[in-house]
């Protein structure tokens, strides 16, 4: 384990527009100049990553960064690897594809590895899909519950469905959940369905883009009113 602070870099976790093809500001201009000099970054897909770095004025080009994958099936060794540059006195940046890094992305990996080799951490102020869906749906922002990815298998879908309507009868605990682009429909038609009429569902849908659609009603009114195309749509799920 490395303990000399002084000698060490620092991690900055950087936050990525959710529109990847908007030309919008998403850092202020001294978040900027704290990264100007990174030329080592951690990312999730290299393709997204350098449509973002580009964005940023770094100091140097894109061909002179040095980029490297993390995913969920990363390994300690890989990630013991990344972190060289760490500990050699270089900042690095880890990159979400979309929003927030290490919120329904791999990245808490690297800053669980960062804090067990005393690195210092240093989060930048970003977009947050699901923080920005909690705001903006009217719902319970007191207490609330992010579940990821419900199951795939219908049955289990329905179990998770019916504990999740329990949750929020009882306690009015905001549940808030995603899905794969293309499965959306599918889980939009299953909820309507399961779901009884006086609970409330939010869609938040394309947000910070052209796009953006922020819906909340409740199950009974989804019935009455009929049900939007949200396919491969980036869309967040909240119940409440």
């Amino acid at each position: 384990m490395v303990t000399d602070n002084k000698a060490l870099g620092t991690l900055y976790l950087i936050p990525s527009s959710l529109d990847q093809d908007a030309n919008d500001q998403f850092l202020i201009e001294h978040q900027k100049k704290q990264l100007s000099t990174l030329s080592y970054f951690i990312v999730e897909n290299e393709k997204p990553a350098r449509r973002m770095l580009k964005k940023l004025g770094l100091e140097k080009s894109l061909q002179e960064l040095t980029l490297v994958t993390n995913t969920q099936k990363t390994d300690e060794l890989a990630i013991k690897k990344m972190f060289e540059p760490l500990f050699n006195g270089e900042s690095v940046g880890l990159l979400s594809d979309s929003g927030t890094p290490c919120i329904a992305d791999p990245g808490n990996k690297i800053v669980a590895y960062a804090h067990q080799q005393h690195i210092h951490v240093k989060p930048l102020v970003g977009p947050s899909s699901i923080i920005l869906s909690l705001m903006s749906s009217g719902f319970n922002g007191q207490s609330f519950r992010f579940r990821g990815y419900l199951p795939k298998d219908k049955t289990e879908r329905n179990e998770c469905f019916v504990s999740m309507q329990k949750i929020i009868k009882s306690t009015r605990e905001t549940q808030i959940f995603i899905e794969t682009p293309y499965r959306n429909n599918d889980l939009l038609t299953h909820l309507v369905q399961a779901l009884d009429t006086d609970i409330m569902l939010n869609l938040s849908i394309d947000l910070t883009t052209t796009s953006e659609q922020i819906i909340s009603q409740s199950i009974g009114d989804w019935r009455k009113k009929g049900l939007p195309d949200i396919n491969k749509k980036l869309c967040i799920f909240l119940l409440n």
